[in-house]
């Protein structure tokens, strides 16, 4: 009897770690400009997310990607991801829709900039599912802030 009360003990000590490593797990995005990583997070910080660009380099053939992991790969596959881009007054300048990850070229880049020296780039998600997406509340997460210099 203690045999199978220490079995049954440890069989379910496994299955709740098991459990608490799967509520571990976080989303994650990476930012690349230029093919090298400028970012890699994992959760909203808008002082630690935020980068700089040259406005020199607007003016090259380079590339801004975003690329943005699921934790949970059936919540990626069952919600819609999309990316917003604002600028300093918070007016949308830019939106890619139902993707997991956005490549946007230098010159299209420099003209949401314009006049502005900061764009925040955020992301939402909302569920495929139109009764679910009625119900559920939606908010933006910051992704990064680029600035210009």
């Amino acid at each position: 009897m203690k045999q199978v009360t220490i079995i049954l003990f440890l069989t379910c000590s496994w299955f709740l770690s098991v459990a608490q490593m799967e509520v571990l797990k976080e989303n994650s995005w990476t930012i690349k400009w230029n093919k090298k990583v400028l970012l890699t997070a994992t959760s909203e910080n808008e002082s630690a997310n935020t980068r700089k660009l040259k406005k020199t380099e607007l003016s090259k053939k380079y590339f801004l990607e975003i690329n943005y992991k699921e934790a949970d790969p059936v919540k990626a596959k069952e919600w819609k991801r999309s990316f917003l881009f604002f600028g300093d007054t918070e007016n949308e300048l830019l939106r890619k829709d139902s993707t997991q990850s956005v490549k946007i070229a230098a010159a299209e880049l420099k003209k949401l900039f314009g006049k502005q020296k900061k764009i925040r780039i955020y992301t939402l998600s909302i569920p495929t599912d139109p009764d679910l997406a009625a119900r559920v509340r939606v908010r933006r997460v910051h992704v990064c802030t680029l600035m210009l210099y």
